[in-house]
């Protein structure tokens, strides 16, 4: 009798800790994709600063230069890493910057991305059988991004569009 109590407290310790351990990975999954989302924004606000500064169109402007420029901050994750970025850009011909990512990210960030840009109309979703950017928030924006169909963008990829200051 005494083993069969043993066994059901060791079974519910058990229980207990996986259930805190799932929900200690789930909040760490939150913070990662909150850290990717604000490395996003971190980029583009370097490629805006930046051609805001060189007014060049249909073009992208590489990290090099943004890290050499001093564009991006020195002490965020994009300016000490060594290997490819996560993200690109484009800036068309009438002066739309478009910032991407070039694979889909492990997380879906989609919520934080749409609260980092505040709901705004501008971010979205990038799909090679639509013609116009895709909003998690308000679904069809309208917004053509054709132009981005000849880059290597993958469908789920989010898209961050700004114009210059």
């Amino acid at each position: 009798m005494w083993n069969v109590a043993v066994l059901v407290v060791l079974i519910s310790l058990a229980g207990v800790y996986a259930t805190r351990n799932l929900q200690s990975l789930d909040a760490a999954q939150g913070s990662l994709a909150a850290s990717d989302a604000a490395e996003m924004g971190i980029y583009r606000q370097a490629v805006i600063d930046y051609f805001s500064v060189n007014d060049l169109r249909g073009t992208s402007v590489a990290a090099a230069t943004l890290k050499s420029g001093g564009h991006l901050p020195a002490w965020s994750r994009l300016y000490q890493q060594a290997g490819a970025l996560a993200w690109s850009n484009y800036r068309d011909a009438n002066g739309v910057i478009y910032v991407y990512a070039l694979a889909v990210p492990d997380r879906n960030l989609a919520g934080e991305l749409a609260q980092l840009a505040r709901h705004s109309v501008l971010l979205g979703i990038y799909e090679r059988a639509s013609p116009t950017l895709q909003s998690p928030v308000h679904g069809n924006t309208g917004i053509p991004i054709s132009v981005l169909s000849g880059r290597s963008i993958p469908d789920g990829a989010p898209v961050w569009i700004a114009m210059t200051k």
